[in-house]
């Protein structure tokens, strides 16, 4: 396949997410009379020595509170009904109206967040016990990403869990980490780390943006659908990059189709980060769907880094005999 033709593909991809995805209700369901007609007459029970003044020990444990359960509760009570009325389901407070399990505000996004971070430690496993020689040259990048998608997938079992502010921007900045991180693995890949003045310089240079990023977020305004742009834009450069980098080795090293296979992968399934839509039983979104389906993709993943990693084994060799 040529360039122009992977090109087309991604193009013709990425339009028709943005046309076809589903659009998200725009009203605020935190910002309705209702709701805050029925939380401060919630509120009112809060001094009392029962509920909601007094929460099971299940809730406590993961920090709800009662002014908590009042938003938990009248969230709930709209939505359900909106549903008998056949009115649009609405957000609150930026998220869907998921059905918590045991205090746990999204069960389904922090089980597969889990699967994920099972994913790559099962992987990098099968990666060291394949290749057991350390001695190819991306080990201690590779090393290195494993230590920034662990962190990564922490903190999005940790926000997915309870919903708090500081929780919130871990996940926000560490997702960004991985992002930023994946596509300077590839640009190691590309340029190779023997030119290690280069790979300083775009490190130096990928660390700035990532400080600015986090810096403009955390200190002057917390900006969703920037950050969101901003992870998308880098995501499908470093896919793109990962395509190119395929394209120009499949003849040599065939087993570049898992890294392509990956990359298809996560760039389809980018149209559920896109899109949303309500919960299905409440507890399925569009998000937690992302994560189940990015969690398979490691198997193939840590697939390609074994095949690659004996690549450069033997590439090194022959280099060592030929000098």
């Amino acid at each position: 396949m040529k360039m122009s033709a992977i090109f087309f593909l991604i193009q013709s991809c990425i339009l028709f997410i943005f046309l076809f995805c589903n659009s998200v209700e725009s009203s605020r369901g935190d910002r309705s009379s209702k709701f805050h007609h029925c939380i401060n007459t919630c509120f009112k029970g809060c001094d009392l020595d029962e509920y909601p003044g007094k929460l099971p020990i299940y809730l406590t444990l993961f920090w709800w509170d009662c002014p908590d359960e009042c938003k938990y509760q009248c969230m709930h009570n709209i939505t359900q009904s909106d549903v008998r009325n056949n009115r649009p389901v609405k957000q609150y407070y930026g998220k869907w109206p998921f059905v918590r399990f045991l205090g746990i505000q999204e069960p389904a996004s922090v089980l597969f967040s889990i699967f994920n971070a099972i994913g790559h430690l099962l992987g990098w496993k099968m990666l060291r016990s394949t290749v057991p020689n350390s001695n190819y040259s991306m080990h201690l990048v590779w090393k290195a990403n494993l230590v920034v998608s662990l962190n990564a997938w922490f903190w999005s079992t940790v926000f997915h869990t309870r919903d708090f502010n500081w929780t919130e921007k871990m996940d926000y900045f560490c997702a960004t980490s991985l992002v930023m991180f994946s596509f300077f693995t590839c640009l190691m890949r590309f340029i190779g780390l023997e030119n290690k003045c280069s790979c300083f310089l775009i490190g130096l240079l990928l660390c700035s943006i990532y400080s600015t990023h986090v810096f403009y977020l955390g200190f002057i305004n917390f900006d969703y659908g920037y950050n969101m742009k901003f992870n998308v834009t880098i995501g499908v450069i470093n896919l793109l990059s990962w395509l190119s980098w395929c394209l120009t080795h499949y003849k040599q090293q065939p087993y570049v189709w898992k890294c392509a296979f990956v990359s298809f992968g996560v760039f389809f399934l980018l149209g559920l980060e896109l899109g949303d839509f309500p919960p299905i039983l409440w507890t399925f979104d569009a998000h937690s769907l992302w994560h189940l389906g990015t969690s398979p993709l490691c198997y193939f993943w840590y697939s390609f880094l074994a095949d690659d990693a004996k690549h450069q084994l033997s590439m090194q060799k022959k280099r060592r005999k030929s000098s």
